[in-house]
């Protein structure tokens, strides 16, 4: 007789750290047949497998045994995690300080689905620690980059954790806190200058990001990659292990790369895992990236943004970087030096697509990081008169597309644009195709037929919230191109 109630804990497992069959076979040491087995309940693991799947799957054998999971309680936390509470009440301030104490639907929405989303993770911790690191780097005038589960968070963005704003493109003034959302415009940087009625001049930003789109990294494979200059390096790894105090923290080493480390946050009583503890990268990651981590790196090129700054006399927070001179200078492909525009395919893309917008920049980066995304049948869409804004560059496109489509017909949930998107930028359908079925409900919500194609062809996709930072310092970059053209070919 089966036993279906460990298959089908062990499948809910599973699917919550986003494992395939095989990939779970693969961290256990048995084939995806015998994950399949223990799944349909036709067999179990033996004894020293339940504890290489307890190990992986985040759990004790007692509760794999007993076919129930308990989350951590606050109760039974340490350090910095029995500390959540306390981090979100300062959370709720923030929002309250930088946005003033009568926050507009907008906004209060924003945050309240965020909230309610990553409110029994760890993810405050995570942003709260971003948020330290990136204030301590401003003290001492430096620079750092942060890519992962971040940038199309507003939580993060009221931190300070992340310097792109995922609110839609809207005017701010941050002296009496008055907003007004823009409905037209894709990119906040787009929007013309403006003057508040307070006599202070709006700021301009905004890029409408939906927060689904860092579900999969907050839910199930939480990572950052952290940039940081030479001399900032060492005093990350001391924050780091001061932060996490009490808790367990081990490092990851790649071979020949003795600069980037990995650091693992195993916050969970069962790992027999020691404190301080180094692996190899290449050994122990897979085993391992069912926690949170940190990838710390040595980025050379913040240390030309310090010097950019002093040399100058000018900081990037001061610099009007959505400028007309500045936008021009890129439609000329002036792009030599400019990190992430200064390729060859990038130039070619300048050349081709028609610029007319700071947000047709930011397309531009994120077809230049994609796979099989700026393909012929795009190419003549474009050169036909279809916007660059309008393509599909990022997986966000994705999601704000069918979403809009799916309003049209009154649906407003959104677990159909988030599949369609999460296995767009997986390349699901470029191995696959789309079933009947799929295109039957294109049809019925008037899906163009370029969308489809498009999603047929792509292999990756790239998040929208890494390709507006990447161009925010390309346009920074530029900016100190046209007006201190021989400081910045000494760095650039």
């Amino acid at each position: 007789m089966r036993d279906y109630s460990f298959g089908n804990f062990l499948h809910g497992l599973r699917e919550r750290r986003g494992l395939s069959q095989y990939q779970l076979g693969m961290l256990v040491g048995v084939s995806d047949k015998a994950v399949s087995k223990w799944e349909n309940g036709s067999a179990k693991p033996q004894i020293k497998t339940l504890y290489k799947l307890s190990e992986v799957l985040g759990i004790t054998v007692d509760e794999l045994l007993a076919c129930k999971y308990h989350s951590a309680k606050n109760g039974n936390e340490k350090g910095v995690f029995a500390m959540k509470n306390k981090l979100w009440k300062d959370t709720h301030q923030a929002l309250r300080t930088h946005y003033g104490n009568q926050l507009p639907v907008e906004i209060l929405n924003r945050y309240l689905s965020e909230f309610a989303e990553f409110q029994e993770t760890d993810i405050i911790v995570y942003f709260d620690f971003l948020s330290k690191i990136k204030s301590i780097a401003n003290d001492m005038g430096e620079h750092i980059r942060v890519k992962g589960g971040i940038g199309a968070s507003f939580i993060a963005y009221v931190l300070g954790a992340t310097e792109i704003n995922p609110l839609k493109p809207h005017y701010f003034c941050p002296h009496c806190f008055k907003i007004e959302f823009d409905e037209t415009a894709l990119c906040g940087w787009d929007l013309p200058k403006k003057f508040c009625s307070c006599g202070e001049e709006f700021q301009r930003d905004g890029h409408n990001l939906p927060f689904e789109t860092l579900r999969v990294s907050v839910c199930k494979n939480t990572h950052f990659d952290i940039s940081v200059s030479d001399r900032l390096y060492k005093k990350v790894r001391d924050m780091f292990a001061k932060y996490f105090e009490g808790n367990k923290v081990v490092t990851l080493v790649r071979k020949g790369h003795p600069n980037i480390k990995t650091l693992v946050v195993i916050n969970d009583k069962t790992s027999n895992i020691a404190n301080g503890d180094e692996f190899a990268f290449e050994e122990y990651y897979d085993s391992l990236r069912q926690y949170p981590s940190f990838t710390l790196m040595i980025n050379k090129e913040l240390d030309g943004f310090r010097l950019l700054e002093q040399e100058t006399n000018t900081s990037f927070k001061d610099i009007d970087f959505a400028c007309k001179d500045v936008l021009e200078s890129f439609k000329r492909i002036n792009t030599d030096g400019i990190p992430d525009f200064s390729s060859e395919f990038s130039k070619e893309l300048i050349n081709e697509i028609p610029v007319k917008t700071f947000n047709d920049l930011i397309q531009i980066s994120g077809l230049s990081h994609g796979t099989d995304v700026w393909l012929d049948e795009v190419k003549e869409l474009v050169k036909n008169g279809l916007s660059v804004s309008n393509i599909i560059a990022y997986r966000d496109d994705v999601f704000n597309y069918l979403q809009n489509k799916l309003k049209t017909t009154g649906i407003s949930n959104t677990g159909y644009a988030y599949k369609i998107m999460e296995d767009t930028r997986r390349g699901i359908y470029a191995r696959g195709g789309v079933s009947d079925e799929m295109k039957q409900q294109f049809i019925s919500l008037g899906i163009d037929d370029w969308f489809l194609n498009s999603i047929e062809k792509i292999r990756y996709l790239f998040p929208k919230s890494h390709g507006a930072l990447f161009v925010k310092y390309a346009l920074i970059l530029m900016w100190y191109k046209l007006n201190y053209k021989d400081v910045f070919e000494k760095y650039f």
